[in-house]
């Protein structure tokens, strides 16, 4: 006998014994092993999942078992059981596909073997937030048919096995009907079909809008009214009854009102809903963790730039050096275990989260005229990089803010001004971090210790801490917020670059922003 009859044998006695609750531990090792990166077995496997639907009619004790799919087969064996050992053998049979599925290796290839998973998945998100489940454990993962997702804010990327992509903007209701149909049940959605995607459905509860090679977006209201724009080629759109069908070429617009009639919209252009690509920016970031899992010292960084995800390590960081911070709550943070008379001095920055100077001064609109450096200076705080950041795409620096989760999840908002000869840049103005309070990647960071700041100052321009106030570790947790600055929006021409920055806060409120990390991103080859 051949290793490979053996093996399918040996398989096979293996869900024998499954069946009949005799099979140990080393043997379920080895089935899952033979379940592994085999998609025959698989098959063979789910398809004695019928066995619930023949356990039903016997006793009508599992009316809650979801309804499974077959997977045509002519059946190599077949072993007499029980009923009650069939019951064992159809929940084994489930648990043991959970845990095959769950133990698939991560960055490989998915194998779509649960009857419930569709081939579409979620593959970016910004500012995602959906009602029963962290974006971080949704995007890259499989989606399953006929459930609801709500996006309750942000926006979600969505590529289907053919090619096909869809944004979807919050507030949004959407299902996988099958591997090539999206339904819409409320929001904003843009949808690109490239060549070989066409025929790609979205359907609405007014109708259905069929893609024949095309870029189109389709706005959703609460009431099922749709609007279906086509910025690029055509669509074919359909009344839910079947009654009225339209081809829509670039530019046209139509509604699919609760009425169910076509009607043609004229006041709107087809490009005003319609969204390209999911903005650059901060994707995620890792840290050094202390004993309890909370971050110290920025590792890596994935960001989104030229619509491409791309990670930089520590060698990759362009670091600065502070040389100027003013403000009338002069504040600075240490870590927790570091000895009495630590305080932060000017001079080059780090990557740890819990060090550094914190709340800069500020002002509600920004400064007119020269920024002046020194103890009477302009309020704020100054860094110098290292090397010249270089204006290339997508963000050029990133932002860390330490934030108390007590403070509003949106974060500190703060002014920044480009330290540059060039003409015409300008200072911005930011308020919307790419990575906040409300998102999943927001990491809390390691121990601390406030150092309130004093009116003497160290030989070096540092002002010095008042000691005696400077010994107690912060108990409120704190976590770091993110946000990708684009030189574009200071006016910065692309290939040019900056020296440094300035930072004020914002005196939107009484809190301030905690600048405790922030690095340049080297130019995109």
């Amino acid at each position: 006998m051949s290793d490979h009859m053996q093996n399918e044998d040996h398989f096979e006695q293996l869900l024998c014994q499954l069946a009949e609750g005799s099979i140990d531990p080393v043997g379920m090792k080895t089935l899952e092993t033979y379940l592994l990166d085999h998609p025959d077995r698989q098959k063979y496997y789910l398809e004695h999942m019928r066995l619930n639907s023949a356990l039903n009619k016997l006793g009508q004790g599992h009316e809650d078992a979801p309804e499974l799919s077959t997977i045509p087969r002519q059946p190599k064996k077949f072993y007499g059981l029980s009923v009650l050992a069939m019951s064992g053998y159809v929940l084994a049979c489930l648990l043991l596909i959970g845990f095959f599925l769950i133990r698939q290796p991560v960055g490989e290839e998915f194998v779509a073997v649960h009857p419930d998973l569709s081939a579409a998945k979620i593959v970016a998100g910004r500012h995602a937030v959906f009602h029963d489940a962290p974006s971080s454990k949704l995007i890259g993962s499989q989606l399953q048919l006929g459930k609801d997702y709500v996006l309750q804010a942000g926006m979600a990327k969505l590529v289907f096995p053919s090619g096909a992509e869809a944004i979807v903007n919050a507030p949004a209701v959407f299902q996988i009907a099958n591997d090539n149909e999206l339904i819409i049940n409320l929001g904003n959605c843009s949808v690109y079909a490239p060549d070989g995607a066409e025929g790609f459905r979205v359907m609405t509860p007014t109708g259905r809008i069929i893609d024949l090679g095309t870029r189109f977006s389709v706005v959703v209201a609460e009431d099922g009214a749709s609007d279906v724009a086509v910025v690029d080629g055509e669509a074919e759109v359909t009344d839910l009854n079947g009654e009225q069908t339209q081809t829509l070429t670039a530019g046209e617009i139509v509604q699919l009102d609760t009425d169910l009639q076509l009607k043609a919209i004229t006041e709107k252009t087809s490009e005003e809903n319609y969204v390209r690509e999911i903005p650059d920016h901060v994707i995620s970031y890792s840290a050094t963790t202390d004993a309890t899992d909370r971050a110290v010292e920025l590792s890596t960084l994935n960001v989104q730039r030229g619509g491409v995800a791309r990670t930089y390590d520590r060698g990759d960081f362009i670091l600065g050096s502070v040389n100027h911070h003013v403000s009338k709550n002069m504040s600075g943070v240490v870590p927790a275990d570091s000895p009495r008379d630590t305080y932060n001095h000017f001079g080059p920055m780090n990557l740890a989260f819990i060090s550094g100077f914190i709340n800069p001064g500020g002002q509600k609109k920004h400064h007119q005229g020269q920024l002046v450096l020194g103890r009477n200076g302009t309020q704020g705080m100054n860094v110098v990089f290292d090397k010249p950041v270089v204006n290339s795409a997508g963000p050029d620096i990133i932002f860390f803010d330490l934030q108390v989760v007590t403070h509003p999840p949106e974060g500190d908002p703060f002014h920044l001004y480009p330290r540059t000869q060039i003409s015409g840049a300008r200072p911005i103005t930011v308020t919307e971090y790419d990575i906040d309070g409300r998102s999943d990647y927001a990491m809390t960071i390691s121990g601390f210790r406030l150092t309130p700041l004093s009116n003497s100052f160290a030989d070096d321009g540092s002002p010095l801490p008042i000691i005696e106030r400077s010994q107690v570790v912060h108990k409120i947790p704190c976590r770091a917020h993110a946000v990708g600055i684009d030189l574009d929006d200071m006016g910065i021409p692309a290939g040019e670059s900056v020296t440094g920055l300035f930072i004020q806060d914002a005196a939107d409120d009484e809190n301030f922003v905690d600048p405790v990390v922030i690095v340049g991103l080297p130019p995109v080859k």
